[in-house]
């Protein structure tokens, strides 16, 4: 089943959006609703937020008052984050529960939405990631008229949020709701098309054996980006079932207090590995997870690589061996053809060319496909790091020699 993460910024249409996914036939779920579910009375939620946040912020009815509980958690980072680990985790439950429900009835796409998916940095656990966007002075005008605000107040919580700009990085697909209705219409009936289209072509599901991995572990960099070290990424991936942002984050050096989205911008350039270190490890996490899918490894590479670093180049360097990786753990290593492919995959995520160390490491690796060594010392003689393509190869014998379970 093909699992769609929906969002955008407030007032920007993508309720709207939903209900049409909904009536072409998806499974869908409005994630903030089932989190106000929570904080009701008698919600899994609603003891622990009213201890954390005092009866201040009940209504006589006892009910929770979101207006002043938005009003704290708006004007307060540090309250946001409070908030969402007293919440998330009871979501996330019931969002699994309705969706494995959706799936045994022979659903074919489940689509998820909700409000802060990139900013909690959960965004990366869908096939595919939606942004609703709006130009800024129509989502000002919905919002102070959906909510009856002035425009200060509703300039206040627009400017809360990820920067529209930012957000549509992170999105496979973006849907322009600027316009009419008719035409934000057009454009869920043209979204709903291509995700069954998605739904019925899924990726290949090469079985990928643990030695592969074990492999990349042993033979590839083995230092990461300030101390988000190739075998820490995989315990926090493995102890969580995902890649989440905010998790990978807390173990970054120095630490960082802000949203993930943030931390590139304040880390010193102290000669910490780039992102591409973590590249070996993402890309087999995304063969895994959902197959021979450049676009979603691609994706999960991108937001690694904007949590430590802010260059785009090296961030498309990084994706594009991400995506070799996720081949090489199904012992495939691409020829020409197929590595300009996943060259063009990779430069559209980041928005860049890929450095020339890049395209140089996977030549090595093609000439030397049989040699983790050799392919070392051709992709160091190219200056590229020569543990990647050893890594690579390794990870490629590996998937050889053992092609895991059929």
């Amino acid at each position: 089943m093909l699992r769609v993460g929906l969002t955008g910024g407030i007032a920007c249409g993508k309720s709207r959006v939903r209900r049409h996914l909904a009536a072409a036939g998806f499974g869908t779920l409005d994630l903030d609703g089932v989190g106000h579910d929570a904080i009701a009375p008698g919600g899994a939620a609603y003891d622990d937020v009213v201890a954390a946040f005092g009866r201040g912020i009940l209504a006589p009815d006892g009910t929770v008052d979101r207006k002043a509980l938005g009003a704290r958690v708006f004007a307060d980072a540090t309250a946001r984050a409070k908030l969402n680990a007293l919440v998330h985790p009871r979501v996330r439950e019931e969002e699994a529960r309705r969706a494995a429900a959706h799936a045994a009835a022979g659903g074919r796409v489940f689509v998820t939405d909700a409000a802060l998916l990139v900013e909690a940095g959960l965004h990366l656990r869908f096939d595919r990631l939606v942004v609703v966007d709006c130009e800024g002075g129509e989502q000002l005008r919905r919002l102070m008229a959906r909510d009856t605000i002035d425009e200060a107040a509703a300039g206040a919580r627009i400017t809360a949020q990820m920067p529209a700009a930012e957000k549509r990085r992170f999105a496979h697909i973006v849907l322009d709701a600027s316009g009419s209705l008719e035409a934000t219409d057009a454009h869920a009936q043209a979204l709903a098309m291509e995700l069954w289209r998605l739904a019925g072509a899924p990726p290949p599901r090469p079985p990928m054996p643990d030695e592969a991995v074990a492999a990349v572990l042993g033979s590839g960099p083995d230092l990461g980006p300030h101390g988000l070290d190739p075998s820490v990424w995989v315990a926090e991936v493995q102890a969580s079932g995902e890649v989440e942002m905010e998790r990978l984050k807390r173990r970054l050096a120095p630490p960082f207090a802000g949203p993930w989205y943030a931390a590139a911008e304040t880390l010193a350039d102290s000669g910490s590995p780039g992102a591409e270190a973590l590249a070996l490890v993402v890309g087999l996490w995304s063969l895994g997870r959902r197959g021979l899918d450049p676009e979603f490894t691609a994706a999960v590479m991108f937001s690694v690589a904007r949590l430590v670093d802010r260059d785009a180049d090296r961030a498309a360097g990084a994706c594009l061996v991400a995506i070799a990786a996720a081949h090489s753990g199904a012992g495939i290593v691409g020829d020409d053809a197929a590595r300009a492919a996943w060259s063009a995959v990779a430069e559209r995520w980041a928005r860049a060319a890929a450095p020339r160390w890049a395209p140089a490491l996977l030549d090595a690796v093609a000439r030397h496909a049989d040699d983790p060594a050799a392919a070392g010392e051709a992709a160091r003689g190219a200056g590229a790091d020569a543990r990647l393509a050893a890594g690579l190869v390794a990870a490629a014998l590996a998937a050889r020699r053992d092609p895991g379970p059929r």
